[in-house]
């Protein structure tokens, strides 16, 4: 991922309530958020292993949906994020593809999650000629997703994070003071519990 380095790439959140979404898909996110916020080591490639299989369901499934697709592309990114190097581009590709389908079907509670997953991808993603990362377009997709309502934690997190790393503190300093406004989800408190960490080492690095 960028620099080759080993980065996790948690992609945003949909602004919807997951409570809003098919059991079997909620089973999912709910297996996601333990693999990627509480599990490391072997136990995370197993877990992560096993949500690989059922990102390539979501996906191929006949009556795939936006949300199924949006979430196959987390899947997929979060699972780059953990491994790092080379062997994650071909994930963060498969990522870039489902994100793109997603917006693809123009269902408004997926749109700006697909947005600002793909400004989160352009952003980690090492550009031409080893991968597609282009901070032009993470930017732009980054602005999209905030005209089309994106303003949940996980959005201002990785938006904030993103500025940060282009020097534009005060873009961050207004993405962090917004996200001060948002309650926790309660059906996503351990994601959540994360980014409010995450927030305070933000808010550090203003200084």
């Amino acid at each position: 991922m960028n620099g080759l380095v080993r980065v996790i790439v948690v992609i945003v959140f949909s602004c919807a309530s997951v409570l809003a979404w098919s059991e079997d898909l909620k089973q999912v996110i709910a297996d996601w958020e333990i693999a990627n916020f509480t599990l490391d080591g072997d136990a995370q490639k197993q877990a992560f292993d096993a949500l690989l299989e059922r990102a390539e369901a979501l996906r191929s499934a006949p009556t795939a949906t936006a949300k199924n697709l949006l979430w196959a592309g987390i899947i997929e990114s979060s699972y780059a994020g953990e491994i790092g190097g080379l062997n994650a581009l071909g994930h963060a590709k498969q990522a870039k593809k489902d994100f793109e389908s997603a917006l693809k079907a123009d269902d408004p509670d997926v749109t700006p999650a697909a947005l600002a997953s793909l400004g989160t991808l352009h952003s980690k993603v090492p550009g031409w000629p080893i991968g597609f990362g282009n901070d032009k377009k993470a930017s732009k997709f980054f602005e999209e997703a905030e005209q089309a309502g994106a303003a949940n934690l996980d959005f201002y997190m990785l938006y904030a994070e993103y500025a940060l790393s282009k020097g534009d503190k005060e873009k961050a300093l207004s993405l962090l003071q917004a996200s001060e406004k948002v309650a926790p989800r309660s059906d996503r408190l351990i994601t959540d519990s994360a980014r409010i960490a995450e927030r305070a080492t933000y808010y550090e690095r203003l200084n």
